[in-house]
């Protein structure tokens, strides 16, 4: 009787093992695939960390940095003598940090995100405006980023800044510095002079490898899965497409953040062709419009409290200001209300973005009645020219 009793307890215990294995197993595989995209449209998150890295926390903690760490503002980050960084800024736009180099972030909003480089030197990949602009400020001098480029800083011991831009245009006091000049602040007087853009140092051909690269991973994208992801970070509140200009998207299959732009066509300042675009993902006609007078698209699961009603939902002040989004405004946009896409604008202008004289506008984009599910994915015949000139790869 004993013997069955104990026998009829061991199998009891081994089918409770296997059960709670295959349960686990299960969560684990949920897991998994629920953490295969996580979608983020603010800055701060740190992309690469190379040789030594250290930061002081505001909140008076101090380490090394890591890959996956994020930064708030007054994060002091530091890198030894073999160390780099890549932090990430605005979605599409990066910080790379030079060994021997030490900065802050001041703000992180889109419209006036703010840096501070005390020495060392950085290299900037941004997507900027005259409306959303990027500053950074050294011991002597701040250097304003105010249109898509890349910019080099560097801040001697003596606290004086040096700025080129490769690519774009920035003001350093009165001076307004386009592509290929440099400018020296020196008792709040700059100096501007022209500078070799063929002539690169190892780490500008570090930073021009990196954007490509990443460039080459927002193309890996395409994955349908991601369109589960999308909605479940909007429906979380977590993004809109009127504070920002796209999302940043980690691939947990890369390892690494992704920019996934709002605007079609898009390529980065380097002029690498991002490739792929949340117009593919076609998402419910709700996502396209201002949060403000967006349709209802449904709670996210499990939360039964009832909706507001549409137009009283609580908005950012920043986000309710818009009637267009950010990417169709520092794309050349004519639109207004809930329309918008990549058009020239009647003046002509074409956002300072160097579009060949042979661009074609592409599609005006406007979300859809409702009567239809969602925008049809965007469409033209041929290679088309997106920002920075580059062709769109399909």
């Amino acid at each position: 009787m004993k013997r069955r009793l104990f026998g009829f307890v061991g199998l009891l215990v081994l089918a409770t093992i296997n059960v709670a294995a295959v349960f686990g197993q299960n969560q684990t595989l949920r897991s998994a695939v629920g953490d295969k995209y996580i979608i983020s449209a603010k800055a701060g998150g740190v992309n690469y960390v190379e040789g030594t890295v250290g930061v002081a926390k505001l909140s008076g903690k101090g380490g090394l940095l890591l890959k996956g760490d994020t930064l708030e503002v007054g994060d002091r980050v530091s890198t030894n003598k073999d160390g780099r960084a890549e932090i990430l800024l605005n979605p599409g736009s990066y910080l790379r940090l030079a060994e021997n180099s030490t900065f802050e972030f001041q703000t992180t909003s889109l419209e006036d995100l703010q840096l501070k480089l005390d020495r060392g030197s950085a290299i900037l990949e941004v997507f900027a405006g005259d409306d959303f602009k990027v500053s950074v400020k050294s011991p002597k001098e701040e250097f304003n980023l105010v249109q898509t480029g890349i910019y080099r800083i560097d801040v001697s011991a003596d606290g004086s800044g040096r700025i080129e831009v490769w690519k774009g245009k920035a003001e350093v006091g009165d001076s307004v510095l386009k592509g290929g000049k440099a400018g020296v602040s020196a008792d709040g007087q700059v100096a501007v002079a022209k500078f070799d853009r063929d002539d690169r140092d190892v780490f500008e051909t570090w930073s021009k490898e990196r954007g490509k690269e990443l460039a080459k991973a927002t193309n890996s994208l395409k994955d349908r899965e991601l369109r589960t992801s999308l909605m479940r970070s909007f429906l979380g509140g977590r993004w809109n497409m009127y504070d920002s200009f796209g999302l940043w998207v980690y691939s947990s299959q890369l390892g690494r953040n992704c920019f996934l732009p709002f605007g079609y066509g898009w390529s980065s300042p380097y002029g690498y062709g991002f490739g792929t675009d949340i117009w593919w993902y076609r998402l419910p006609s709700a996502v396209y419009y201002p949060p403000t007078n967006r349709p209802p698209v449904g709670n996210p699961p499990g939360d039964r409290r009832p909706r507001p009603p549409v137009g009283k939902r609580e908005t950012p002040p920043s986000v309710a200001k818009r009637a267009t989004p950010p990417f169709a405004a520092i794309q050349g946009g004519s639109s207004t209300g809930p329309k918008y896409g990549r058009g020239v604008e009647p003046s002509g202008n074409d956002g300072g973005f160097g579009r060949s004289p042979g661009y074609s506008p592409g599609p005006v984009f406007a979300p859809p009645s409702s009567k239809s599910a969602s925008p049809p994915p965007p469409s033209a015949p041929g290679p088309v020219r997106g920002i920075g000139g580059m062709k769109r790869v399909n």
